[in-house]
This record gives C-alpha cells, sequence and structure tokens, in this order.
C-alpha cells in the first residue's frame, strides 16, 4: 500500500496543483486532450469568514492539441468545494474570467483610415472550461463525472452541428466538467475515473482523514504515478500537514457556527410568527372596537330619538334594556 496526503484537503490540492507537469496530466485526463503547456493565472483560496463554505478557486491558461491535430488555447476555470455551497458563488467567480482573464491581446494588421497598414493591439477571446470538483453530491445525479457543453436547435428543436466551432457561439458560452467525489468507484471504466481515484473517500486510513491509502496503482494510464508521487510528496510536507489541521478546525468551527445559526434562524422563525399572532389579534380587536362604536351611535342616535318624543328614561330604559345609567353615559359621550 502507499500513502498519499488527501487532496480533499485544500492545502494538499494546491500542493499537487503547483507542480506543472502533474497539472498538465489531471487537467489533460479531465478535459481528454493532450496538455501541451499550462500556466497558471491565478492561484485563490476563498475563506472569508465563518459564515462562508470554502471554495478554492485555480485559473489556467491551458494548450491543448484537439482530435484533429490543431492547437487551441482554452481559459480553465477550476473551483473546488468540499461541502454544498452557493451557486450564485461559483457564478460570481467565473464572472471575473469571463470579464478579464479568458482574454488575450493580440497584434494584428489593420488599414487606417488613410489606407496606410498598421499594427493594432486587439483582445481575442478565449475558450472556456468550468471544472467543478465538488466534495459533495448534487440532488438526482449520480455520475461521477458530468460533461456539460451548450447544445444548438434551430427553430423546430432539431440539432445543429457545429454551432460550437464559430466564434460567436464557442466564446459566448463554455463548457463545465463537474466531478462529484462521493460517486467515484472502485474499478473505475474510464481514464479520467481512474486518475480520480486519488480522490476516493473510502481509501481514507484508518483514524487520520489526513491520508489515504492506495492498494492498486497497477495497470494505470500514463501519468497516474507521477501524481501519485507529487501526493506521497505532500503527505511529507510539513507545511501542508500543519495547513491540514487548520482546514480541520476550520470545519469543526464551520460545523458549530452552521448549528448556532439554525438555532437563531429557528427562533427568529417562533418571533416572527407570534408577532404574526399579536397583528392579528390586533385586527381583531380594532375591528371589534369599530363595531361596538358604531353600536354606540346607532343607540345613541335611537335614544335622542325617543327622548324627541317625549318618551321617559324610565321607559327607554324597559325598550332598549339597558339602565338608566348606561343611558346617562351614552349620552354624555
Amino acid at each position: 500500500m502507499i500513502q498519499i496526503a488527501n487532496p480533499i484537503y485544500d492545502s494538499v490540492f494546491k500542493y499537487m496543483m503547483q507542480n506543472k507537469k502533474v497539472c498538465m496530466i489531471l487537467l489533460g485526463a479531465l478535459l481528454d486532450r493532450d496538455v501541451i503547456d499550462v500556466e497558471i493565472i491565478n492561484n485563490e483560496l476563498i475563506k472569508a469568514d465563518l459564515k462562508k463554505f470554502s471554495v478554492l478557486r485555480l485559473d489556467f491558461l491551458a494548450k491543448v492539441q484537439n482530435p484533429d491535430g490543431s492547437t487551441e488555447m482554452v481559459s480553465i476555470e477550476l473551483q473546488k468545494a468540499e461541502k454544498s455551497t452557493e451557486i450564485v458563488r461559483f457564478r460570481r467567480y467565473l464572472a471575473k474570467l469571463y470579464d478579464k482573464e479568458a482574454n488575450q491581446t493580440e497584434i494584428v494588421e489593420r488599414k487606417n483610415r488613410k489606407g496606410d497598414i498598421v499594427e493594432v493591439e486587439i483582445e481575442k477571446p478565449i475558450h472556456i472550461v468550468a471544472i467543478y470538483i465538488l466534495g459533495h453530491s448534487l440532488v438526482g445525479i449520480d455520475e461521477s463525472v458530468v460533461y456539460y457543453s451548450p447544445q444548438a436547435k434551430n427553430a423546430e428543436g432539431n440539432i445543429i452541428e457545429n454551432v460550437s466551432l464559430n466564434p460567436f457561439f464557442k466564446y459566448l458560452s463554455h463548457d463545465s466538467i463537474v466531478v462529484q467525489i462521493p460517486h467515484l468507484r472502485k474499478n473505475a471504466r474510464t481514464r479520467v475515473e481512474k486518475f480520480l481515484e486519488i480522490f476516493d473517500q473510502t481509501n481514507i486510513m484508518p483514524n487520520n482523514e489526513h491520508f489515504l491509502l492506495l492498494d492498486d496503482i497497477d495497470n494505470k494510464p500514463d501519468g497516474y504515478n507521477t501524481v501519485v508521487r507529487q501526493l506521497v510528496s505532500a503527505a511529507a510536507d510539513e507545511q501542508v500537514k500543519t495547513t491540514m489541521d487548520f482546514e480541520d478546525e476550520f470545519a469543526e468551527d464551520l460545523e458549530n457556527w452552521t448549528e448556532l445559526e439554525e438555532i437563531v434562524e429557528e427562533q427568529k422563525e417562533k418571533l416572527a410568527e407570534q408577532k404574526e399572532q399579536l397583528l392579528q389579534k390586533d385586527v381583531q380587536l380594532s375591528q371589534k372596537d369599530v363595531q361596538l362604536s358604531q353600536q354606540s351611535a346607532i343607540i345613541i342616535t335611537l335614544i335622542k330619538s325617543m327622548l324627541s318624543e317625549g318618551k321617559s328614561l324610565d321607559s327607554i330604559s324597559k325598550t332598549l334594556n339597558i339602565s338608566e345609567t348606561e343611558i346617562s353615559e351614552l349620552l354624555n359621550k
């Protein structure tokens, strides 16, 4: 068996992906393309406070070889989240990529108004691929790896082939790759699934979640052992091990904070219900006051009418079934 650092930890994953060769191998496996070169253009761990789950964000600029032998530059946004997080947060980081990071400047020759050839610097968009590595499951989806690409259809609902090759559609949309770590399986079927076995949490070392034990490293794709060696190195790195301890502490604090927030929210809901009940009672009381006021006005009008007809208080009291004292109080209002 081989002991490796657990890449579900952000510190281990960053350590692994900072090795250019390992980075090229893993991205190539996920993209199902040969990655010729790669550059990390952003390395950010978003863990602002205990109210927010951590999201590790890595941006790459990769030169990949397509099946037809051509090459292209691809902007890759990789986000890794161990706990369930808001989709809005994923979109926010992706928006940054659309805004600035997925563009390249290029010098081209253009004619100016005089007809002279001049060099002009223009921005050129790059195809975007978003990769999400999730430590949790998405509802209703059991696959370990999901590839999602926008599909073009005409007005009759028929699929239009090769639309994705047109720059207008290619650069105004993006492909997504989602990895669900809980659904990784033993005896992986595909090349990418075999690489992703390094994330399989069923291999956790007894009594220590920082490490995984791999018992089968034979018959793996080319480059697999290179990735494993990097994780073996991470397991021996003191800074990585210390950071994993911090991540555990953060996770525990986060769990306690989440539990506290749930209690607070529950109390807020109860208070809101009580407030609503009190408001309804106030409305009922107000309506009752209005009704009584209207009834009093009617009785006062009736008493005055009877008095104008020369009837005595005693007679009015017997007719309306109210005391003479009450009649006096009504007349004095």
